[in-house]
């Protein structure tokens, strides 16, 4: 779906229905932001502050405003995500902290009020981990391995890696050799839980110093980049997926939508990882993805669902039934003045199609009957013409597709429209 965000705060103003169309305007934001996650979640750790300020002054300089735009919602995604994982850890430590609440997206969020916004998260974030860094029981760790320090009580090296730790939520390292115990442990995500950190700690704890010392490290480095760290990364990526599908306006729009059968328990399956309680494998990851593909389309279908609905509503229609298909949100609509004689039928499809035609009650039989009709349809296509307009004008493409006028009661000419398709590969086990 091509939604540019610069234009829809043009679309989610002004009358009554306005309200409708900003959570669905927001849904396909949040729904386009979640799905471009496997770039932003990872972005989002060490590229706020004074670094994300830089990027925003680059991209104000091409004056690329759409671009700017997305990168702000993009963060704002992924920091919401952020949120959801610190929540779980302290849940998971039983502490007690007044976590903000995620940001809730909609079109009339500037680009500057999200910036903003993922500025003061990222230091609230960071207060928050070391919060919860200082409120972990102290680690002690005694080694019997095969070294100089066997047996020894290593709780001064724990200290003073704990310090080490905590500052990593404040500044992020550059990549670092492995000629520092305090540098290595630093590379640690900022979103580890409370056990991956304390993996890291007891390991460094136990480093020698001595000449073996740079073997140790290197060892200690490696297990942090390529094993510990890609983990919690996929940990992050699901949190920006759940806490998308379960808060905010995507939420509000897919709530009431079953996914396609094979993904209905990808969801709980999310929750198992943002818990740390599993892993994102391979196969969930994609069925993540798949998920969010469809609430997507959900999304999608709602947000020009009710464009529609604004648009001949201005137009002088009334609303008089909303209904749902397998693959289709629709809508009957009607003038006051065409009393129960005829209606806009629209239905919204897949692939950003409206499909329209009018429906008479009665089949005409008389001249002026066809008069009626032909200056109906003439009214309808009008009307539909303005929702294409007002499409562009959000930066939306759009395929109108007029059927031929149809009487309520007999079998409707239809348009046939492939069904999406949700599939994902599974592991080869």
């Amino acid at each position: 779906m091509a939604v540019a965000p610069a234009g829809l705060p043009i679309v989610a103003a002004g009358a009554l229905v306005a309200g409708a169309l900003a959570v669905t305007a927001g849904a396909v934001l949040v729904a386009r932001a979640a799905n471009a996650a496997a770039e932003s979640a990872v972005r989002a750790i060490g590229e706020a502050g004074a670094q994300l300020e830089a990027d925003i002054a680059a991209i104000e300089a091409t004056e690329e405003a759409g671009q700017w735009r997305r990168r702000a919602v993009a963060d704002v995604v992924a920091f919401n995500a952020r949120l959801c994982l610190v929540r779980e850890r302290a849940k998971a430590a039983g502490v007690a902290l007044p976590i903000p609440r995620p940001l809730a997206l909609s079109a009339e969020l500037s680009a500057e009020g999200a910036r903003q916004w993922v500025s003061e998260m990222d230091r609230e974030i960071a207060r928050l981990n070391k919060q919860l860094d200082a409120a972990a029981p102290p680690l002690r760790v005694t080694i019997t391995a095969k070294i100089s320090l066997a047996a020894a009580d290593l709780s001064a090296e724990l200290d003073r890696h704990r310090h080490a730790a905590a500052d990593r939520h404040v500044k992020r390292p550059a990549v670092v050799t492995s000629s520092s115990i305090t540098d290595v442990i630093s590379l640690l995500d900022p979103d580890a839980t409370a056990r991956e950190r304390d993996m890291v700690l007891a390991d460094a704890a136990a480093i020698p110093g001595r000449a073996e010392q740079s073997l140790y490290l290197s060892s200690l480095r490696s297990k942090i980049v390529t094993k510990l760290n890609p983990g919690i990364e996929r940990r992050r990526l699901a949190a920006t997926w759940l806490s998308s599908l379960e808060d905010g306006p995507l939420a509000e729009v897919v709530a009431d939508a079953d996914p396609p059968t094979p993904l209905r328990g990808t969801a709980a399956a999310l929750r198992e990882v943002v818990a740390g309680n599993r892993d994102l494998s391979t196969e969930l990851r994609a069925e993540g993805a798949c998920l969010m593909t469809w609430a997507e389309d959900v999304a999608g279908r709602a947000f020009l669902r009710d464009l529609v609905l604004k648009c001949l509503t201005e137009d002088g229609h009334e609303v008089l039934e909303t209904f749902e298909g397998k693959e289709f949100t629709g809508l009957r609509l009607a003038r006051p003045e065409w009393g129960d004689q005829h209606a806009t039928v629209v239905r919204v499809r897949d692939g950003n199609i409206i499909e329209h035609h009018l429906e008479a009650t009665r089949t005409p039989k008389s001249d002026n009957d066809k008069v009626i009709n032909e200056e109906r349809c003439a009214i309808t296509n009008a009307g539909i013409e303005s929702v294409a307009t007002a499409a562009a004008a959000a930066g939306v493409r759009i395929r109108l597709e007029e059927t031929a006028p149809q009487v309520s009661g007999q079998t409707p000419v239809d348009i046939t429209v492939q069904a999406p398709k949700y599939h994902y590969r599974k592991d080869v086990r």
